[in-house]
């Protein structure tokens, strides 16, 4: 004997396969056809299923089921982890259309929900008693939750702040809104702390009002875009441009005029009234004229100003294979010193380096130099 939600079933089964008859012999449309047969295959489906399991009902005379079956069974626990399984499901539709960032974070999201779903599900299924089946779902999944969660928070309160610092319009604003913000956070610590005791509601209240700011302000820098940043040229930029000249360039702007003792230089050129010299590391004798330096190794030259004037240091390299024709310090101010890496990948008997002028070290502006030898 059929039950009632299986006559149902069973009735719209052949409902729905009378249509698709109709429909395939008197519009003959592919998709359409395909659509209604899908969907008269499930309904069968389902309706052998329920037949099969009678609508989960126990027969009248059969009184030892009556406790152990599913309408006695308690009703399962609210679960808001459907909805979140279906935000994934949305998340990754639209990641399809806009970009691939939202398709992984709907599966992250799917899966997750998807596992605590189950988990619940266990759980509940562990005992009639729901305290102890709380208890043992805390037990398993709380060693999971607890850090995943922190570092989630964590992760976003870092993202946050840096979007709010980056949307100030400057630096100076930046130090700014953060010290007034350490000030706020000074005074509610000193007011916490001299309470003799905080409950957990009031703190819970608390940290999400400070949540919620933190969120509402990254999200609003975020929308309004990073402030403009003015990009910094190198003397490697103003080199290969030919631009080593006495003229002060951005790159000279806060130019370090230090050189920490580590630096491990091949040679130490200064530059005093007499012109320019230099001396070797071990070696106490000032030399002037010539250098010689090896190929293929990084020299690490100290150029040193003895002047009373500012003065940029050049390097002046052959154009070989495509490297610049010379490159140079920012402006080195009096009593400052600048460190200038130079490797040489041609002899200076080279053709290319020959025609060039060969190698040597100069100083903008004067016509003193030190030439370059490279075996």
């Amino acid at each position: 004997m059929f039950t009632t939600g299986s006559k149902l079933l069973f009735g719209a089964s052949g409902a729905s396969l009378v249509g698709t008859l109709l429909y395939g012999i008197l519009v003959g449309g592919i998709m359409g056809t395909v659509g209604l047969v899908s969907l008269t295959t499930g309904l069968i489906f389902i309706a052998g299923i329920n037949a099969f399991i009678r609508d989960a009902n126990v027969a009248s005379d059969d009184v030892s089921q009556f406790s152990g079956s599913a309408a006695a069974a308690p009703r399962p626990a609210s679960s808001v982890w459907p909805l979140v399984v279906a935000v994934g499901g949305a998340l990754i539709a639209l990641g399809v259309v806009i970009h691939e960032v939202l398709t992984i974070t709907g599966l992250v999201v799917v899966l997750a929900a998807s596992a605590e779903w189950l988990l619940q599900g266990w759980a509940e299924s562990a005992s009639s008693d729901e305290s102890h089946n709380s208890e043992v779902r805390g037990r398993l999944a709380y060693t999971a939750e607890m850090p995943v969660a922190a570092a989630i928070g964590l992760g976003l309160i870092v993202f946050m702040f840096s979007r709010v610092m980056l949307g100030v319009p400057t630096k100076a604003s930046t130090i700014i809104a953060f010290s007034v913000v350490a000030t706020i956070v000074l005074i509610a610590g000193a007011m916490i702390s001299r309470a003799r005791s905080m409950s957990a509601p009031r703190m819970f209240g608390l940290f999400a009002v400070v949540s919620a700011v933190l969120l509402a302000g990254g999200a609003v820098a975020g929308f309004n875009g990073e402030r403009e940043i003015k990009e910094h040229k190198t003397t490697a930029y103003y080199a290969e441009l030919d631009k080593c000249g006495e003229k002060e360039i951005s790159a000279d702007e806060h130019a370090s005029q230090t050189v920490a003792g580590k630096a491990n230089s091949s040679a130490e050129v200064t530059l005093d009234e007499n012109g320019l010299s230099y001396t070797r590391p071990g070696l106490n004798m000032v030399q002037s004229g010539v250098i010689q330096l090896p190929r293929s190794n990084a020299n690490n030259i100290l150029f040193r100003n003895e002047t009373s004037e500012p003065r940029r240091f050049i390097a002046e390299m052959a154009n070989v294979d495509g490297s610049p024709a010379r490159i140079c310090t920012a402006l080195v101010e009096e009593g400052g010193v600048q460190l200038l890496t130079v490797n040489y990948s041609a002899p200076s008997f080279d053709p290319v380096v020959e025609e060039s002028g060969g190698y040597s070290f100069v100083v903008a502006g004067l016509d003193d130099r030190i030439e370059v030898i490279v075996p």
